[in-house]
This record gives C-alpha cells, sequence and structure tokens, in this order.
C-alpha cells in the first residue's frame, strides 16, 4: 500500500517539488478549461447538427487523448452511432444491450472504463469514457471516448468531458429544436399551398354555374317582362338572383384570402383618385337606389401601395358605408378624404349612417366578425381581408364610430416622399459602406 507525506512532513525539497507539481497541474487544467470555453463558443456557433459535431471530433484531441471519439443519437427511435474520430466501421448493434454505452443510457451517469469489457461497442479499446448528453431533461444520447491504452482516464479527464458534454447537449438541443421547426415550416407552407390550390380550384369550379345560374336568372326576367308572373314566382326568381350574387362575393373572398398568403408583392406609388373612380363606378348603382351621395376630396395625396389592394379596401369601406346607412336617413352621404399623420397617409371613409356601438367595434377586423343586432347580409370576413392587405402593405387600419351618428373607417400607408427618402437613405448607406 502506497503511503503520501503529509504536506506538514515534508522537507523544503520536496514542499517546492510538491507545490512546483500542482501548479502544473493547475496550468493544464486551466489549458484544458479555456479549451472546453473555445470548444463551446464553436459550437455554439451553428444550429447545424453536421457542423457541430465536426468541431467536436476535430477539436476535442486538445482536451483528452483518444483513438476514437463518438456520439450517440436517437434517429427514429434507434439510438444510433457517429464516428467523430477514428475508425467509423461500426456494425449494426443493439447499443442499449451494451454494458459500457448501454448502462449510460439506462442510468444517465458518466462511466470510465480502465480495461476493455467483451460488450460489442468499443471491445478492441482498453479505456473507455462515456458521458450521457442531457438537456433540458432530455436524454439526447451520449458522448463516447476509447483509447487504445489501458487505465488512460483519470476523475479529471472525467469532469473536463463532462463540461463538454454539458456544451454539446446544449448545441445539439438548439440544433434539433431548428431542424423541427424547419419541419413544421415546410409542412405548413405545403398544406397552405394546397390550401390555396384547393380555394382556386374550388371557387372556379363554383364561378361557372353561379354564372350560369345568374344568367339564366336574367333571361327569365328578360323574355317574362311583359308578362305578370305570379308572386311567388317573382320572389324566387328575385331570390336566385340575390343569393348568386351574394355566394359570387363569398368565394371572390376567398380567392382573396388566397392571394393574400403570396410571397412577393410590389408597392408602388398609387394615384388614389384613379382608384377611386373605379370604385365610384363600382357602386354607382347602389349609390343611385340608396339616392347616397358620394363625396370624394379632389387632392388625395398618392401613397406606396399595390393599386388592386387599394382598390379592394376603399371597395370593401363603401361596401360597408352603403350596407349601414341607415333606411330612415334624409341625406345619406359617404365622404372620401386623407390627412397627413408623420410619415403616414391616412385615408378616411366617412359615413353619417347608423353607426356602431363601442363594444362591437374593437373585433370588427377579425374573421367572421359581425356586427350584432343588425340585419346586414355579410361573410363576416371582408374587414379581416382589409386588416391583412393593409398589413402586406406595411400600413394599420382601424374604426371611429358613434352609434346613431355614423362611423369612419380609416387605413394608413406610407407617403410617397417619406418611402423615397428611406429607399434613397438606405442606399446611400450601402454605396458608403462599400466605398468604406
Amino acid at each position: 500500500m502506497t503511503t503520501h507525506k503529509r504536506l506538514d512532513d515534508l522537507n523544503k525539497d520536496e514542499l517546492l517539488a510538491t507545490t512546483r507539481q500542482i501548479l502544473v497541474e493547475a496550468d493544464a487544467l486551466s489549458s484544458r478549461v479555456a479549451a472546453v470555453n473555445e470548444i463551446s463558443v464553436a459550437v455554439n456557433k451553428s444550429l447545424d447538427l453536421k457542423a457541430i459535431l465536426r468541431v467536436i471530433g476535430k477539436q476535442a484531441k486538445w482536451l483528452l487523448d483518444f483513438n476514437h471519439c463518438s456520439v450517440c443519437l436517437e434517429e427514429d427511435g434507434i439510438w444510433q452511432v457517429k464516428v467523430l474520430f477514428g475508425d467509423d466501421d461500426v456494425t449494426d448493434i443493439d447499443l442499449m444491450q451494451c454494458d459500457n454505452v448501454g448502462a449510460v443510457l439506462k442510468h444517465k451517469y458518466p462511466k470510465i472504463i480502465h480495461t476493455s469489457t467483451s460488450c460489442e461497442f468499443l471491445s478492441e479499446y482498453q479505456s473507455q469514457l462515456l458521458l450521457p448528453l442531457q438537456a433540458a431533461g432530455h436524454l439526447l444520447g451520449t458522448i463516447n471516448f476509447a483509447s487504445e491504452e489501458s487505465n488512460q482516464y483519470s476523475q479529471d479527464d472525467m469532469r473536463i468531458a463532462y463540461m463538454l458534454s454539458l456544451q454539446l447537449s446544449s448545441a445539439i438541443r438548439n440544433a434539433q429544436i431548428v431542424q423541427e421547426l424547419n419541419r413544421t415550416q415546410a409542412e405548413l407552407e405545403l398544406r397552405i399551398e394546397e390550401l390555396d390550390a384547393y380555394n382556386h380550384t374550388i371557387a372556379h369550379d363554383l364561378k361557372s354555374p353561379l354564372s350560369t345560374i345568374l344568367l339564366s336568372s336574367q333571361i327569365i326576367n328578360l323574355v317574362t317582362r311583359d308578362v305578370v308572373l305570379p308572386e311567388k314566382a317573382q320572389t324566387s326568381l328575385a331570390s336566385i338572383e340575390h343569393n348568386t350574387v351574394h355566394m359570387s362575393e363569398m368565394i371572390d373572398r376567398l380567392l382573396w384570402l388566397a392571394k393574400l398568403r403570396q410571397d412577393e408583392i410590389e408597392l408602388e406609388p398609387v394615384n388614389m383618385l384613379n382608384i377611386l373612380e373605379r370604385v365610384e363606378s363600382r357602386f354607382s348603382t347602389q349609390l343611385t337606389e340608396n339616392h347616397i351621395t358620394l363625396k370624394i376630396a379632389d387632392d388625395l395625396p398618392c401613397a406606396i401601395a399595390q393599386p388592386q389592394w387599394v382598390e379592394e379596401v376603399f371597395a370593401n369601406f363603401v361596401s360597408n358605408a352603403i350596407k349601414y346607412i341607415g333606411i330612415d336617413n334624409s341625406c345619406p352621404t359617404i365622404e372620401i378624404r386623407a390627412a397627413k399623420i408623420a410619415d403616414m397617409i391616412r385615408y378616411q371613409v366617412i359615413d353619417n349612417g347608423t353607426g356602431i356601438k363601442e363594444k362591437h367595434q374593437k373585433n370588427l377586423f377579425e374573421m367572421f366578425s359581425r356586427v350584432e343586432g343588425t340585419q346586414v347580409e355579410g361573410t363576416g370576413i371582408g374587414l379581416s381581408i382589409v386588416n391583412r392587405i393593409v398589413k402586406r402593405m406595411n400600413g394599420t387600419c382601424g374604426v371611429a364610430s358613434t352609434f346613431g351618428e355614423g362611423s369612419t373607417f380609416w387605413f394608413e400607408l406610407h407617403a410617397v416622399n417619406t418611402a423615397t427618402n428611406v429607399v434613397q437613405s438606405e442606399q446611400s448607406t450601402d454605396s458608403s459602406e462599400s466605398a468604406s
């Protein structure tokens, strides 16, 4: 049995030699800890699992002596070995049945083997150091070091390897989370594409028979205009025409929802007066039938937008104003104005209709939201589409209303000059950075 002298029992020369040895060991340990920190920085720079494992395979040699380095990770419910350094001739092995790595996976404790065992995994190596990889309560696998020399690894080696395993576990877990998110995103994008294709197909397939039904009802009305039809027949024809138009509007909304998920849009300066001429033309019949006066300010400034989308926003606001103008309104009026607010232009559609109670206003721009207590028809998705359209054009929208007095629906877009200045500023910055 080897005996060790206490420091008190050492003479001057022995104490000096012991002190020097302790300093050398401390310096070596400090260097290894610094190397662990450097490896940690390297592995956390990447979220790619293969890149992380390559770093470990190359740089772990600064920490430990080994002829073999590998990780054991789960793939499709099976523990698989990925060799990072050394002979990669690893045949199919049931790792859970191995006395070395299997024990670490089962019990989640590190293991040092000083002399080779007869188990299949790493049987050709005398010394083995195996540690569990764990992060956020998840067992990710093991990291394994092996040497052809016996009694190669000490408790200090275990501590250094443990520090490395903590860093590697964190990096692997982050990489796995990113992989899972990427898979989920890819699946969602695929499903959205399928839904969009389905929407387009169904919408176009429905459009054709609806157009035929509408045309047939109009032809019947034309042919029988000089004939007095029974009241029930007249009601049925009117109902057919009305419901067909309503269903056509619903289909158009579905197409708009699909269109709003397109990745790329081009924003440009848009002349709002030209847009509103088309909107006024679209609703001319309804405005006339309801004796509504539409006032459009002649000083509406341009904004950065997508022309077709802006037309849809104005059309939706004007359509709602017509619906809620009120049947007892003595002077029904819809007014369209604009005001500059900082670097934005706020466009307002103002009516003197029935107005909206405050408790109903906050949810108006949500999907399938309807104003309670009204008999006005609608799909409940028009304003939610407006909200999405305006957001895609980097703007905002809202409503201000007083029940019994009318409503103001508004949306804001970037002013042309401001947006141009921002672009020019970014280009100038890019040019100066390139020159430097």
